[in-house]
């Protein structure tokens, strides 16, 4: 499993400095079990910060000493006299621990915080930037749906013209052009038909669109008696589709009818038609 995305996703920070949703937390921990990896990875941050509050701590100048000194003469009121050897005396008061602390401390508690900030001001800018890889990402994903979609159309064209360039060229088959009907309309469509086998084959690409409900069906006459020969698809319009068996035709048309087809053609509703030769 490729766990790079995780480990760059700066959740890992998050998660060290406490600052992820309690569900997402529990993520992490899980993952730290079932990856010593993301373990391992948990393990180097929580280093890394350590390592850089160890870097910022502040050590007491030389003078802090002689400082306390004083502090604790004025705050007790025993002086500090100094010992036979030249050297002072050592005082020890116990004190509640509030008023034991030094400028040492002051400046530790200020080293922390000034850490703390700058890891809260680093999470935030890994968590802006995860959120927007993670929208990065989606959109890369959106893109990718769309391309796989145009590409499958594409191909569906590509098929589709290869079938009918082998009909075209296919000497069994006889090509009968079907034109509009009724003046002023400029449809068409092509069969392609086996007089011996009976298979029939409808290109309805140059056909128009038509409202929902409606549905193009195809017919064949024999003695003038319209036979059904199939429904054309209505989500497939652009592709050749194979009917049904078809013998000694004399003629073919398309109506519209309602969707599902008719057992008899409307006739004011044929939109185009063409004899055999």
């Amino acid at each position: 499993m490729d766990l790079s995305c995780i480990i760059q996703s700066g959740d890992l920070e998050l998660y060290v400095l406490g600052m992820l949703p309690p569900d997402e937390a529990g993520k992490i921990e899980a993952l730290c079990k079932l990856f010593p990896e993301i373990q391992q990875e948990v393990d180097a941050i929580a280093a890394t910060f350590e390592a850089g509050a160890m870097q910022m701590a502040v050590t007491p100048s030389a003078d802090v000493k002689e400082k306390l000194m004083a502090s604790i003469s004025a705050k007790t009121g025993v002086a500090v006299a100094p010992e036979k050897n030249g050297s002072p005396v050592k005082v020890v008061e116990m004190k509640p621990v509030a008023e034991q602390k030094s400028s040492f401390s002051k400046f530790a508690i200020a080293a922390s915080w000034g850490l703390f900030l700058l890891a809260g001001a680093f999470a935030v800018y890994l968590y802006n930037g995860n959120q927007q890889l993670k929208t990065d990402v989606a959109t890369l994903q959106q893109n990718a749906t769309k391309s796989e979609q145009q590409i499958g159309e594409l191909a569906k064209e590509v098929s589709s013209y290869q079938l009918y360039r082998q009909l075209k060229s296919d000497p069994s088959l006889t090509t009968i052009a079907l034109a509009s009907v009724k003046p002023n309309e400029d449809f068409q469509a092509e069969v392609f038909w086996n007089k011996t086998s009976g298979e029939l084959f409808i290109d309805p690409s140059y056909l128009p669109q038509i409202p929902i409900g409606k549905q193009y069906q195809l017919w064949f006459l024999i003695d003038g008696k319209p036979i059904d020969a199939g429904m054309i698809s209505l989500t497939n319009t652009a592709s050749i589709q194979k009917m049904k068996e078809c013998k000694g035709a004399q003629m073919f048309a398309i109506t519209v009818e309602n969707e599902g087809g008719s057992p008899t053609p409307t006739m004011e509703q044929m939109i185009v038609a063409g004899k055999v030769g």
